[in-house]
């Protein structure tokens, strides 16, 4: 199994260099696989096309709905991904999403946090520190 930076994902998503971007495509596209997606690596990757190359949340929204539907790549935590790929959608960051779908998935009772756009979006998991 080969594990997957950041940055060939960035590669193939923006083609902002496009042998690089070749090069990732032809990885995934070939016989080398399986391939592991961190979590990490995605909340990464979200950051960066959102701040670095101004993706909306609609592209954002579809290049991790491509990493979904390759074929073998094996992903941390699949279900937690849709989890945090819904929250997303519903106007939550994508790595807010992830640190839920994680606590929940560890058995965590309840997630403490200063935020309170987290605990709006779930506000029984939740406990705001004031």
């Amino acid at each position: 199994m080969i594990a997957l930076d950041t940055n060939v994902l960035v590669r193939l998503f923006t083609e902002d260099d496009p042998l690089q971007a070749r090069r990732a495509e032809n990885l995934l596209r070939g016989e080398d696989g399986p391939f592991f997606l961190p979590d990490l690596v995605l909340a990464e990757l979200v950051w960066v096309l959102q701040r670095s190359y101004e993706f909306t949340r609609d592209e954002v929204r579809a290049a991790i709905l491509a990493l979904l539907e390759l074929r073998d790549v094996v992903f941390e935590d699949e279900e937690g991904i849709r989890n945090a790929l819904r929250a997303y959608e519903e106007g939550l960051d994508f790595a807010d999403g992830l640190i839920l779908a994680r606590a929940r998935a560890a058995g965590c009772s309840q997630l403490a946090s200063f935020d309170g756009r987290l605990k709006a979006h779930d506000p029984r998991f939740v406990v705001k520190l004031s």
